[in-house]
């Protein structure tokens, strides 16, 4: 009898699976030990990801994340998921340059390759936010962002460590060691679906993986305040951009143009203005619009800047690209990225609050502004490891 009661629910449960397709969505999706083989991973630089006897009788085998340039395991089918909740287990196993690099929303397409991304830093025992645009790393942007793990949380070389994220549209919540606050909320990442994954870093140690599961979520489990918690003043800063581009080559056309346009004519071709939305920050985030691994590493920003009068000003950019500046047709030389000017080489990073704290202060530049519209451009060009982006703010004089 206790046999056919049995087999009565299960018959039940698999009608009502048939019927209502709804209801495994915000359940189980993925559960991999590492015990088989990778059938259930998409791999990128499949060389240097391999299943490793671990020698703990508790992990048995393990996923090896190798440093060799672009190494990506990716699940398969996890773009289709929406939110959902990753948890696992990661070991760094010896103490050098390594980490553990969770990708989340990551879209290939013809063109280019885009992601976020979080990183634990093994040996440095931190979190960085590291979102990749074309394939090149944004690290430099987002500095604020960093997140020393101490104490109990702090990664220990050769200890199993717990990990979780979840992921709703562009946000991502990490969680270290603790599973009740996370460490680090992130949502300025512009993608908002995709791939999830792992990578380890381009150069250094081994990360090792084990016990990966993916939930489906409604929700986010926190929804305290940001962590950290800024006070982002994006008012204060140069935040009505257009771009052109991406082009394989500079445009002398578009640097002349003395006056704002709406349209620009090159080689019997109309160009079009487009308008960019800068983050919540007022970042410009380049990477965007250019091309890192592609060919078409060369876009135009412009702002325009309505005067009553003919006056003088300060622009004030911090940037992780190298620029080229116009305003209204003249030429006023490149603004390099912060750590070249100052041979600072330790603080390379595009700052939020540039124009307000002196210790993180970018390049002043006096400009002259006509009566009118005054068109302001600069030029980026992408191909610089760690680039992407700057801050910009005008004061008047």
């Amino acid at each position: 009898m206790n046999n056919l009661i049995k087999l009565s629910y299960g018959l039940i449960l698999i009608i009502l699976i048939f019927l209502f397709p709804e209801i495994p969505s915000a359940q189980h999706r993925f559960t991999e030990n590492f015990e088989n083989d990778l059938s259930q991973w998409e791999l990128v630089g499949e060389h240097s990801v391999v299943i490793k006897d671990s020698g703990d009788p508790e992990h048995d085998k393990v996923l090896v994340l190798q440093p060799g340039g672009h190494v990506f395991a990716l699940v398969k089918k996890s773009e289709q998921w929406g939110a959902i909740r990753i948890e696992g287990e990661i070991l760094f196993p010896r103490n050098e340059h390594n980490y553990f690099g969770l990708i989340y929303n990551y879209i290939k397409s013809s063109s280019r390759t885009d992601f976020g991304s979080l990183y634990i830093k093994g040996n440095g025992s931190y979190i960085r936010a590291n979102p990749h645009r074309d394939g090149n790393v944004s690290r430099l942007l987002y500095e604020e962002f960093k997140t020393k793990l101490t104490e109990e949380d702090k990664i220990k070389i050769d200890n199993w460590h717990s990990f979780m994220a979840e992921i709703k549209g562009s946000i991502c919540h990490l969680y270290v060691n603790n599973m009740s606050i996370p460490k680090i909320t992130f949502s300025l990442y512009e993608g908002s679906h995709g791939s999830v994954g792992f990578k380890p870093r381009v150069t250094g140690g081994d990360v090792w993986l084990d016990n990966i599961r993916i939930t489906s979520i409604e929700e986010l489990k926190y929804n305290g305040p940001d962590i950290p918690t800024i006070d982002y003043e994006s008012d204060s800063l140069i935040t009505n951009w257009e771009f052109v581009g991406p082009f394989k080559s500079p445009i002398p056309e578009i640097e002349r143009i003395q006056e704002p346009v709406t349209e620009i004519i090159i080689s019997q071709e109309s160009i079009a203005w487009n308008p960019f939305l800068t983050d919540r920050r007022g970042a410009v985030i380049t990477g965007k619009v250019t091309e890192y691994i592609g060919e078409n590493t060369v876009a135009y920003f412009r702002t325009v800047i309505p005067t009553t009068e003919q006056t003088k000003a300060i622009l004030h950019i911090t940037t992780i690209d190298e620029l080229a500046l116009w305003v209204n047709g003249k030429f006023y030389g490149f603004i390099y990225r912060d750590g070249y000017v100052s041979r600072d080489y330790n603080d390379w990073n595009a700052w939020y609050d540039f124009w307000k704290n002196p210790e993180h202060a970018g390049r002043r530049i006096q400009i002259e502004l006509m009566k009118g519209d005054n068109q302001i451009l600069l030029r980026t060009r992408n191909g610089q490891y760690a680039s992407g982006g700057f801050f910009a703010k005008l004061e008047t004089l």
